[in-house]
């Protein structure tokens, strides 16, 4: 009786595991006037090259390392090709462990610790502001704790020109670093991305 039980609580685990790490919010924005056809290769951010610079609410070099990795093969799984010399796009990411409630990015991405020097234009952060939406400058997010945002910057114009994120990325009260939750959020992130690859 006691062998059956064990095999059932290993049963439900394993079921049950990959239902949690998929329950999470995952959206994105894009600047609509932005070429994706014409983007075929990518740069990290210089601050995310750095060790000294964890882009992290978490102070967890692992955890960097996991994202960024997870990063590369998505991008690569969709024909980006990792350049040190003139990429088309700048990719950055930041986690936060707590819940975060921001408008239009102001004071989370324009630290020097996020964007390197001449990353990005530093009156254009969030995505491009248009003429005919004036509004999104003040447009609010709400992040739950464990959230993954991914942000590619033309870098050529230096703007934001998609950013994709997850919430809920937690196991109890604290973010999930689980390499394989963490490359799941990474991939439903990426998925993201597909819809603006493939208009």
């Amino acid at each position: 009786m006691k062998q059956l039980l064990k095999v059932f609580i290993l049963l439900l685990a394993f079921v049950s595991s990959p239902l949690l790490a998929q329950d999470y919010k995952v959206t994105s924005d894009k600047d609509i006037s932005a070429p994706f056809d014409q983007y075929k290769t990518y740069s990290w951010a210089k601050n995310i090259s750095l060790e000294t610079s964890l882009a992290s609410a978490l102070n967890d070099a692992i955890l960097k390392t996991a994202i960024r990795d997870a990063l590369a093969h998505e991008l690569a799984a969709r024909k980006f090709k990792m350049v040190t010399q003139n990429p088309d796009l700048l990719v950055n990411f930041r986690v936060f462990d707590e819940p975060v409630e921001m408008t239009a990015y102001e004071g989370y991405f324009r630290d020097p610790e996020y964007w390197g020097k001449n990353e990005i234009s530093q009156e254009k952060l969030g995505l491009i502001l248009h003429a005919d939406d004036p509004g999104r400058r003040g447009k609010k997010y709400f992040f739950d704790k464990g959230t993954i945002i991914v942000q590619l910057v033309d870098a050529k114009k230096g703007v934001v020109v998609w950013q994709g994120y997850a919430s809920g990325i937690t196991n109890g009260n604290v973010f999930d670093k689980d390499p394989d939750h963490v490359a799941k959020a990474i991939n439903l992130i990426a998925e993201e991305l597909d819809l603006v690859l493939n208009e």
